[in-house]
C-alpha cells in the first residue's frame, strides 16, 4: 500500500515537472509581445488645413488678348525732363494734324511699345526698320518691368532696354487690357508715370501716345468692359492726360472706326478687337502722315 502511494506521489511530480518544462519553452517559442502605451491625448485638436480661396476669373477671356489684375496705387516715380522734345505753343489735347508723308527710313530709329496689338506690327512686318516691344497681355503697370524684349537666350525688361539704346520716336499703345480695370484714375497715373519714365530712359525722344482702338460693334454689343462707349472715355481721358504731360496725341481710333464709331467686322479677327493686315496698313498710313512738326 505504502509502495503504490509513493508511486503515484512520484507519478503526479514526474507529470508535474513535465508539464513546466513544456510551458516554458512554449512561453520561451511564443513569446507574448506587450503593447505599447497609447499616446497622450492632446489637450486641444490639430487644426484643420484649410484651401486659400482660387482667384476671381477675368471679366473676359479671348484668344490673344487677357485682362490682367487692376494694380494699386503707387507713388510716381522720378520724371525725366524730355523738355528739349516737347513743342512749345502746342494744344497736345488735340491729335497730332496731317503731315507730309514721312519716308520709311524716318522710323529706323522708332519703338512701338504696347500689348498683342502692337505685336501685329512686328508680325505683319508692317514697319521693317522699326523696333517693337511688345507683349499680350501687357498693360502700362508692368510694360517697364515685364520682360520683354529677347536678349540672348531669355529676354529682359523694356527698362533694361532702353537703358542700352538711344530712340528719336517712341509710339505707346496701351488701354485695351485696362479697360476692365475699375478705376480710370489708377489707369492715367500709371500711364502718367510711364511716360515719366520714358523720358527719363529716352530724354531726347518725341514720346506719341496712340489712341486706344476701336472693337467691332458686335463685341461691344456682347462684352460690357469692352465697349466703344468705354473705348471712347478712355480715349478723352488719353487726350487730358496729353495736355497735362506735353506727350503728342495720335488718333488712331479715328483713322479705323466706321461712321458708327466701331472697327469694321471685315478688318477684324473673330475676336472683334484684334485687326488684320490691312488694318495695320490704314494704321500705319495714318501715322506716316501725322508726324509732329512735319518732319
Amino acid at each position: 500500500m505504502l509502495r503504490r502511494r509513493a508511486f503515484f506521489i512520484t507519478s503526479i511530480l514526474l507529470v508535474a515537472a513535465l508539464g513546466g518544462v513544456t510551458l516554458s519553452a512554449a512561453i520561451e517559442r511564443f513569446p507574448v509581445r506587450s503593447v505599447p502605451p497609447a499616446s497622450p491625448v492632446s489637450a486641444e485638436p490639430q487644426q484643420t488645413a484649410v484651401l486659400p480661396e482660387p482667384p476671381e476669373p477675368p471679366l473676359a477671356v479671348f484668344e490673344n488678348l487677357a485682362l490682367p489684375a487692376e494694380p494699386k496705387t503707387q507713388p510716381a516715380p522720378e520724371s525725366g525732363s524730355g523738355a528739349g522734345r516737347r513743342p512749345t505753343g502746342y494744344d497736345y489735347s488735340q491729335p497730332v494734324p496731317e503731315s507730309a508723308a514721312a519716308e520709311d527710313d524716318f522710323f529706323d530709329n522708332a519703338l512701338f511699345f504696347g500689348n498683342s496689338i502692337t505685336d501685329g506690327i512686328f508680325r505683319f512686318g508692317i514697319c521693317p526698320g522699326s523696333t517693337v516691344y511688345a507683349k499680350n497681355g501687357l498693360t502700362v503697370a508692368d510694360a517697364l518691368s515685364e520682360p520683354i524684349v529677347p536678349q540672348g537666350p531669355g529676354k529682359i525688361s523694356a527698362a533694361q532696354a532702353l537703358e542700352g539704346q538711344s530712340f528719336g520716336k517712341v509710339y505707346l499703345m496701351f488701354g485695351m487690357n485696362e479697360l476692365g480695370w475699375s478705376s480710370e484714375e489708377v489707369f492715367i497715373q500709371r500711364y502718367s508715370e510711364l511716360i515719366d519714365q520714358i523720358w527719363r530712359l529716352q530724354p531726347e525722344a518725341v514720346v506719341y501716345v496712340q489712341s486706344i482702338l476701336p472693337v467691332t460693334a458686335a463685341k461691344s454689343a456682347d462684352d460690357s468692359p469692352f465697349t466703344n462707349e468705354r473705348v471712347d472715355r478712355f480715349n478723352q481721358l488719353l487726350r487730358q492726360m496729353c495736355a497735362e504731360k506735353h506727350a503728342l496725341f495720335l488718333d488712331i481710333h479715328a483713322a479705323l472706326a466706321d461712321e458708327t464709331g466701331a472697327l469694321p467686322a471685315d478688318a477684324s479677327g473673330a475676336d472683334g478687337i484684334h485687326i488684320k493686315k490691312s488694318a495695320y496698313e490704314t494704321w500705319f498710313a495714318y501715322v506716316q502722315t501725322h508726324i509732329w512738326g512735319g518732319k
